[in-house]
């Protein structure tokens, strides 16, 4: 694989075809709450990201006894606290819902990037709303893959509610056992936690694969895996080298941009050129990777 022309064309077909640009800040902003640079392990704002957030450090609870235990109250506060709970757990609700739909949003649009420049490269009419939509018709089969990497994250954070839940539980009549068994807990968590984070950095790459046989096979969700992990694994060498370019890149540009990123995120009126930056680092690299998906996919 010639890595410097896949790097070339890769520019000139997002600068040929610029929406491609607007569907990566779609996928850089939203896929990440609002936060370019995310909250967790990722390589950019496309394919690669792994944007859970993990339990708190155990650091942060090791003084049991500085948990603050519930207390009796009487009728007068107990239907303001429980008010305050239906409020919260309506906030929450909503929230949850605007979540959901903007992950979709991103999604899609992660979809149709993988479509523009599919057809952009084949010659085909292409824009953003063929693009979008293309995405959007493989919207169900796009979230299913989506949630996989996630599902280490969530067994994360159901441990760290556990262990903590436990500890408190066990601590409220043993205080100074406590001392003894949170540092215990902690030991059996933290291995727990190391295991998982390399598991759902190898499924959020195996997911940018998945997502190519979705949008240009048109297989379903399982078939997808199938069909990324075959992919992957014939081509497993060139796919470390590129992923291997990519974080160069990406660390080359961070600090070439820490300077002016700073003063940038400083000044509210220059943060949609951040967004522009983000979105051109989104749909550059998705398409490096479809170009590559392409060139060895086309020789099967």
């Amino acid at each position: 694989m010639d890595y410097g022309q896949l790097l070339r064309r890769a520019w000139d077909t997002v600068w040929a075809h610029k929406y491609l640009i607007l569907l990566g800040v779609l996928v850089a902003l939203l896929s990440s709450g609002g936060n370019a640079s995310g909250s967790g392990l990722r390589f950019d704002g496309s394919d690669f990201d792994f944007d859970g957030r993990m339990p708190r450090d155990f650091r942060e609870f090791r003084d049991f006894e500085d948990i603050p235990m519930p207390r009796f109250r009487g009728p007068a506060e107990g239907g303001l606290a429980i008010a305050g709970g239906l409020l919260l757990v309506v906030v929450i609700c909503i929230g949850a819902v605007i979540g959901l739909v903007l992950w979709g949003i991103a999604t899609t649009a992660r979809g149709g990037l993988i479509a523009g420049v599919d057809a952009a490269t084949s010659g085909e009419a292409s824009s953003f709303g063929q693009a979008f939509g293309a995405g959007w018709r493989r919207l169900g089969h796009l979230l299913a893959i989506g949630i996989v990497p996630g599902i280490p994250t969530l067994l994360a954070l159901v441990a760290g509610v556990g262990v903590t839940g436990m500890a408190a539980i066990v601590t409220q009549g043993f205080t100074q056992g406590g001392r003894i068994i949170g540092p215990g807990l902690a030991a059996v968590f933290v291995p727990v936690l190391c295991i998982l984070i390399p598991i759902a950095v190898a499924l959020s790459t195996l997911r940018a694969f998945a997502n190519r046989a979705c949008m240009l096979e048109n297989e379903s969700f399982l078939a997808a895996y199938r069909r990324g992990w075959d992919v992957l694994i014939a081509n497993i060498g060139p796919a470390v080298v590129l992923a291997a370019i990519q974080i160069g890149i990406n660390i080359a540009m961070g600090m070439v941009m820490i300077v002016p990123g700073i003063f940038m995120a400083l000044c509210c009126v220059l943060w949609p050129v951040l967004l522009v930056i983000e979105g051109f680092k989104a749909a550059y690299f998705s398409t490096v990777w479809t170009l590559a998906w392409q060139e060895w996919t086309e020789t099967e």
